[in-house]
């Protein structure tokens, strides 16, 4: 098929337009990258580009042993798994419920769809988290607040009604629970679905950080974020005070190296995981996006 003027036009103006939208994200983190591993001297003078100048992994190696990035790593996995995993149970558990007819839905319904805009505000919940349930310098108060979301239980019901009835009411003829017809023929059917949603809640954990800020008061707690805010907007974490505490420490690569060098470290360190992750799950997350957006 022949390309008319207007579909090269067109097509060259999109390309030009994603270019430049991919150097806007790249360009910045290859700076933030560079200045990692420049040496010192450079990053204070501000001559770091995109490219290093000097080459150090020092700053690397201080911030993943100086303890403290190791434990906020450890925190931010096991609160991310577990509330995806709580998170997905109950957004799903109530999505298939709201599906159902039963006295009083769209009560509670109306319910739901009120705490979407309203709230009682940052005060009460902290009265709430820490005098009422206790759960200050707790795993508790930085899982469970948030779990559920009415957002993602309308898409998840919305999937779930988009099943064939007869292929549900089939299952219970034969026997099936509800808890049957749900894990065995539900979660296979809208799986792109729930994918999309679990990466939903682990990004939005991954990147939590007010929580911590507000309901502990303890190093042992922190997430990767508050780690990450400790040290760059905070400066509450002196690397080189750290690592000449340890004994350990190549004086000449620590007087070389800026704070800049470990800030931007941690940076990269604290990207990467979700950055690695996020390609092996991309191709769900597209899907349960657009499934049941066509019908036929």
């Amino acid at each position: 098929m022949k390309r008319t003027t207007g579909k090269i036009v067109f097509d060259t103006i999109n390309y030009i337009i994603l270019t430049c939208f991919c150097l806007v994200i790249i360009i910045p983190f290859m700076h933030i990258i560079s200045i990692s591993v420049s040496e010192g001297q450079a990053v204070n003078a501000n001559i770091v580009g995109i490219f290093p100048v000097g080459f150090s992994l020092y700053a690397y190696r201080e911030v993943l042993f100086d303890g403290i990035f190791g434990r906020a790593l450890f925190n931010t996995v096991f609160i991310v798994c577990v509330s995806t995993f709580l998170g997905v149970l109950l957004n799903l558990s109530a999505g298939y419920v709201f599906t159902k007819k039963f006295y009083g839905r769209d009560v509670i319904a109306y319910l739901y769809v009120f705490t979407m805009f309203f709230s009682g505000g940052l005060i009460p919940f902290y009265l709430l988290i820490t005098k009422y349930l206790h759960w200050f310098n707790t795993y508790y108060s930085l899982i469970i607040p948030g779990l559920t979301s009415f957002f993602y239980i309308i898409i998840l019901r919305s999937q779930i009604q988009a099943i064939p009835a007869e292929l549900t009411e089939a299952a219970i003829i034969d026997g099936a629970s509800e808890f049957q017809v749900l894990y065995k023929i539900i979660i296979p059917a809208i799986s792109p679905t729930i994918a999309a949603v679990s990466m939903f809640i682990a990004l939005a954990k991954w990147n939590s950080w007010f929580d911590v800020m507000i309901f502990t008061n303890t190093r042992s707690l922190w997430t990767l974020q508050y780690y990450l805010r400790a040290m760059v907007i905070e400066k509450a974490m002196d690397m080189r005070g750290y690592a000449h505490a340890r004994g350990s420490v190549d004086v000449l690569e620590a007087a070389k190296t800026s704070s800049k060098n470990y800030e931007m470290a941690a940076i990269v360190l604290v990207s990467l995981p979700i950055i690695s992750v996020y390609p092996f799950v991309q191709k769900y997350f597209v899907k349960g996006i657009l499934v049941g957006a066509v019908k036929g």
